[in-house]
């Protein structure tokens, strides 16, 4: 059997074999037996052509061979539309894409094999498959007891391999380094050519980490997944000398592809051509897409559902298609969390107005008669995000480049330049782009503290003895003031200038009167002066040179710039504006009437921009902005949805996240090849629905990253059976109903089964989980 020489044809047409991905959106295609992608030539069809035979790939599983026959038109949805016909050739029944058509001993492992049969890949539909040079037609192809098994092994273990099993090779458990991927074929290992090159392409040099340095790198780079797999290889290599690998994909996914960073990628960058490596990386628009168009319709959206879910997977999801669809092809996820334009809460009971909106806040303040305890209005992280997301709509062409430097944070200061009646320096600074203060010529200060500067000051007989103004003055320039915060130049006691964002940090020139500097990018398109009074708290400016408006924010710049434009922002300056997002996570666990108060009405989409409120502490007007989209959470195993605040659930749209079988279908459901874990998890939920409720049913992701039996044990009765006695506590009989006599005793004790084999098929801890799902009485 030659499985390096192999190729996708063979001098038959019948041979040309692909697999055909379909999903629940065109669950009509399947029983019309037809893919619309419209006419003949459409990259959806790949390589297709009359005659080859396709394997159709549905929720996980190979459900039949078909036969390519004709293209024709056909009648969806009220219109006609291309499709490609086919003829069904064989049925299969429970053949799993992940676990079974991957470990086919007759397919060579390419990257669309190990890959993108799982993955979406854009513009897409069928997926080549590449065989050995022996392989069986088509429709002979038998997927039961024709499976190769994969394993981690070091090279002088013995781990009963038949012939076409793959093993990756590890030199030794000191360092656990990968030497290679190899197939074991007449009764030795040689290289397996595809897949080992496929490691190599993957690691270039230098790049090509041992075991347990990826391990490392998993913590570092957050991936839990990718971390419960190399800790449970690393811990069969010592035990064993060898692991043993589920599926070729859950391989290549955690171990081959090396040390999977994702780079956040700027807008401006293109995304990789369809059909290369990086195809994996492709959300899945058809499951995702739905959910985002919902944004569109209402800004507001709760994701409900069971325990592990994962609604906060599919929140990450969302705002992905969403970045792509509504803003620019090219952004996603991972862009828009680099920008801060993401951020993440959690309410539980305690949580309060005041976090969330404003509150108020002691501060220590230091005058001359000593410390003394005063407070100020805080900003919540909800207010605060607005903020950030109201900016937005200040963007100009011409401006876009220093709107992104203001932040919520952001101070905004007071700023003289030069006499009032010499305007030669203001001037200068106008044409510099920058500002400037005198002081300490020909002393560069950027390593002073207020101390040493006061010194520095006192021993210059023009600034008299003490001069502390004059050295908080400076400090503030040099020390204080950040990139991004906003300058106003002083024009009088009620006016400004001029405005403009500081872009560096402090600047020594040594000629000149003035030479401490700070780059600035100045709004010249405004309307000036601007009476900043009312902004001001309507406090009067002074004299000193520089010092912060402590009762300023960048909501009032934002409202100031809005105000005196002398332009609304264009069709065009709108495709500068980014879209933010408050995911809040577990919502329904926070008093809701209590945490927005008077902003609950404010969120509503017809409310966004255009009705505002004064809020309680700052006094001062607000409004939540349109590119603002408040995503919550929302676990009904705590809290049904019936209960949930009748405010907030006429505000947003709700949509139920349900366990779905498909994912543990897709990531690999056979643990040992003896446990179906979708299986499994379907069997549980159904019970757990006829004893209890469908809010309290078990989520797909308590049974992801289960590679081992080991882990599976540990799953089961360390997560599973506490979770059911939870819900069913102190009811032995409903709690055996669900799991199974064999995991209690008499007195409704967990009782630990063994995961020994012995001369049984199955050890006693598979036969009691098999027997949920095959509805057999437990021994």
């Amino acid at each position: 059997m030659n499985f390096n020489s192999a190729s996708g044809r063979s001098d038959t047409v019948s041979q040309r074999i692909f697999l055909g991905k379909f999903t629940k959106k065109f669950d009509d295609q399947i029983s019309g037996r037809y893919y619309a992608a419209g006419d003949q030539g459409n990259p959806w069809y790949g390589e297709v052509e009359l005659g080859d035979q396709v394997f159709i790939a549905y929720e996980g599983k190979i459900i039949a061979l078909w036969k390519a026959r004709e293209y024709a038109k056909v009648r969806r949805e009220g219109k006609e539309i291309g499709a490609l016909l086919f003829d069904e050739v064989k049925i299969f029944d429970d053949v799993s894409v992940t676990n079974e058509f991957t470990r086919y001993k007759h397919f060579i492992h390419d990257l669309n094999l190990v890959n993108k049969i799982t993955k979406s890949v854009k513009n897409l539909g069928f997926i080549p498959i590449k065989t050995s040079e022996n392989c069986p037609l088509p429709e002979d192809i038998e997927f039961k007891d024709n499976l190769v098994d994969v394993y981690i092994a070091l090279e002088e273990t013995d781990a009963g391999f038949k012939a076409g099993d793959i093993r990756v090779v590890i030199n030794n458990l000191d360092e656990m380094r990968i030497n290679g991927v190899e197939r074991f074929e007449d009764r030795v290992f040689h290289t397996y050519n595809e897949f080992n090159n496929l490691y190599l392409e993957r690691n270039k040099v230098g790049e090509r980490y041992t075991i347990k340095e990826l391990n490392h790198y998993a913590t570092q780079d957050n991936a839990s997944q990718k971390k419960t797999f190399l800790t449970n290889v690393i811990d069969e290599l010592r035990e064993k000398g060898f692991f043993r690998v589920s599926n070729p994909i859950t391989l290549y996914d955690n171990l081959l592809v090396g040390r999977r960073r994702s780079p956040v990628k700027t807008v401006n960058e293109k995304s990789p051509a369809t059909g290369n490596g990086d195809a994996e990386n492709m959300v899945d628009d058809e499951t995702y897409g739905p959910f985002a168009s919902l944004l569109q319709f209402n800004p507001n959206l709760i994701l409900y559902g069971p325990p592990g879910t994962g609604k906060t997977y599919a929140t990450e999801q969302i705002i992905d298609v969403f970045e792509r669809h509504y803003y620019n092809e090219n952004s996603g996820y991972g862009v828009a969390e680099a920008e801060g334009r993401v951020k993440n809460i959690t309410f539980h009971q305690a949580y309060a107005y005041e976090e969330f909106i404003e509150g108020i806040r002691p501060v220590l303040e230091e005058n001359e008669a000593g410390d003394k305890v005063g407070y100020r209005v805080e900003n919540g992280l909800f207010k605060e995000h607005c903020m950030n997301a109201e900016k937005e709509l200040i963007k100009r062409e011409s401006n876009v480049g220093y709107v992104e430097k203001i932040r919520a944070g952001s101070a905004v200061w007071k700023v003289s330049l030069g006499d009032r009646k010499d305007t030669s320096v203001y001037n200068e600074c106008l044409q510099d782009n920058h500002i400037a203060i005198g002081f300490l010529r020909g002393e560069d200060i950027s390593e002073f503290s207020v101390e040493e500067i006061m010194e520095k000051l006192g021993d210059k007989s023009e600034y008299g003895g003490k001069p502390t103004q004059n050295a908080n003055t400076i400090n503030a320039f040099v020390n204080e003031m950040t990139v991004g915060d906003v300058v106003l130049v002083y024009d009088s006691p009620q006016t400004i200038r001029m405005m403009g964002v500081i872009k560096s940090d402090y600047q020594f020139q040594g000629d000149g009167h003035y030479p401490h500097r700070r780059e600035v990018d100045w709004f010249k398109d405004l309307q000036y002066p601007i009476n900043i009074h009312q902004y001001n708290g309507h406090k009067n400016l002074t004299m000193k040179t520089v010092y912060q408006l402590n009762r300023m924010d960048v909501s009032d710049i934002i409202e100031m710039i809005r105000e005196q434009s002398p332009e609304q922002q264009s069709i065009e300056d709108k495709r500068f504006v980014k879209p933010y997002y408050m995911v809040i996570d577990e919502i329904n666990r926070g008093n809701i009437a209590k945490i927005f108060g008077e902003l609950i009405t404010l969120i509503e989409q017809d409310k966004r921009g255009s009705m505002r409120c004064v809020l309680p502490y700052s006094r001062k007007e607000f409004s939540v902005p349109g590119n603002l989209y408040v995503i919550g959470t929302m676990n009904t195993a705590d809290r049904s949805l019936a209960t949930i605040d009748t405010a907030l659930r006429r505000r947003f749209t709700f949509v139920e996240i349900e366990p779905d079988p498909n994912v543990l279908n897709n990531a690999g459901p056979l643990v040992n090849d003896t446990i179906d874990l979708a299986k499994l998890m379907d069997a549980l939920n159904k019970r757990i629905e006829a004893n209890y409720d469908r809010d309290h049913r078990i989520g797909h992701a308590y049974f992801m990253g289960i590679e081992t039996l080991n882990s599976l044990y540990q799953t089961w009765y360390y997560r599973i059976l506490p979770l059911l006695s939870e819900y069913f506590y102190n009811d032995a009989t409903t709690l055996k109903t669900i799991a199974g006599n064999a995991f209690y005793d008499e007195n409704g004790n967990v009782r630990h089964l063994s995961r020994g084999k012995g001369d049984s098929p199955y050890s006693p801890f598979e036969a009691a989980l098999r027997s949920i799902y095959l509805e057999k009485p437990n021994a």
